[in-house]
């Protein structure tokens, strides 16, 4: 067996080499559960017989630890899966055409002072970045008149408070206590031995928004506003949404919150802000078509939030979490694919070398 360190990036160079087998069909499941989650249909594309929510669940209670040696959190639940399926874009919002409408609507009043005489911002809540919506729904269109609008078309801010919410859950690595009380509830044990000192399942998924968090920041130009974090979700949600009215209030601006909280929505309104939810999808549907370009996406966010998938019949693993991995791997968004054919393990690693050279020229 091989291993090659890939970023999400170049994931799309291990997705071509299987686009171009011989083989139409790509079974995708997490070994811990000894799980069938999808299969990839290469010739649509589209995934298909994809696993329900009882089936997954069954698996899931089947393993549920006994004592303290590991908290329940570190078993992956079916909304972990829909949440992957919906930041890759295999599913929609409920409301995708009213996000889409709403959003193109703003860009035009923001662009016309009889409209909006005041600057436009938008803010996020805490959600926004673990759906990852600013980064990967962009551009966007308005299905009835095709007008788009793109992420960086608007201005936006960022309260300390999300800020410090990401960050304060990024806290917990695992104890060998905790590996061995693991190998004894999961299939295949044997993988766990690239997890010792590694981070949690929530963790993983913090460092998924964190990421979005520095795109928000780096790439959107995000200002950072004062607010003051304190405990109980509920008041700190209101805490968020003050934090976006005073800074508004001072500047003489308008501001939109983003958010996928229903309950953040009548704060928002509370705090004199306009909204816009995201409503999350309750169902996945047992097929659809595939943008190809989401594949990897899709791989990547499954590997570091279930922490390890597997290509059943292409003989690849994919790690989000491995022995000697760093902050950087996490800031470049890399996983660790290993390879049971030698061959497939020559031809990525050749052709991402390639890129590579040409990249830094």
């Amino acid at each position: 067996m091989s291993d090659l360190v890939l970023s999400r990036n170049e994931l799309q160079i291990l997705t071509n080499a299987v686009f171009r087998s011989d083989r139409r069909y790509v079974q995708v499941s997490y070994p811990f559960y000894d799980l069938r989650l999808f299969t990839l249909d290469i010739e649509r594309p589209m995934l298909k017989d994809v696993v329900r929510a009882s089936e997954f669940d069954k698996e899931r209670f089947r393993r549920k630890p006994t004592n303290r040696d590991v908290g329940s959190d570190e078993f992956p639940r079916y909304n972990e899966l829909r949440n992957c399926f919906l930041s890759s874009g295999f599913v929609e919002y409920r409301n995708e055409a009213e996000i889409r409408r709403k959003l193109v609507e703003l860009k035009e009043d923001a662009g016309n002072p009889n409209k909006r005489p005041r600057p436009v911002f938008v803010a996020v809540d805490t959600n926004v970045l673990y759906y990852r919506f600013l980064s990967r729904n962009f551009p966007m269109a308005d299905d009835r008149t095709g007008r788009s609008v793109d992420a960086d078309d608007f201005r936006y801010v960022l309260s300390e408070i999300v800020q410090m919410e990401v960050d304060s859950r990024i806290t917990h690595k695992y104890s060998r206590r905790e590996i061995n009380a693991l190998s004894k509830l999961f299939a295949h044990p044997e993988l766990l031995d690239e997890f010792n000192n590694g981070s949690g399942l929530n963790e993983r998924v913090a460092k998924l928004a964190f990421n979005e968090m520095n795109h928000l920041l780096t790439d959107l130009r995000a200002l950072r506003i004062k607010g003051t974090p304190v405990k109980g979700k509920e008041r700190n949600d209101i805490e968020i949404a003050q934090s976006y009215k005073n800074w508004a209030r001072n500047g003489d601006y308008d501001v939109l919150l983003l958010t996928a909280d229903e309950d953040m929505v009548s704060h928002a309104r509370t705090s004199e802000l306009m909204t816009l939810q995201l409503e999350v999808p309750f169902e996945v549907p047992a097929q659809a078509r595939m943008d190809p370009w989401g594949v990897s996406d899709l791989l990547y966010d499954l590997a570091l939030t279930f922490g390890v998938i597997s290509l059943d019949n292409e003989g690849i693993l994919l790690f989000g979490e491995w022995g000697g991995k760093t902050s950087s791997h996490y800031q470049r968004e890399c996983v660790m694919a290993r390879f049971r054919n030698d061959s497939r393990h020559s031809t990525v690693s050749q052709q991402a070398g390639l890129c590579r050279k040409i990249l830094a020229q």
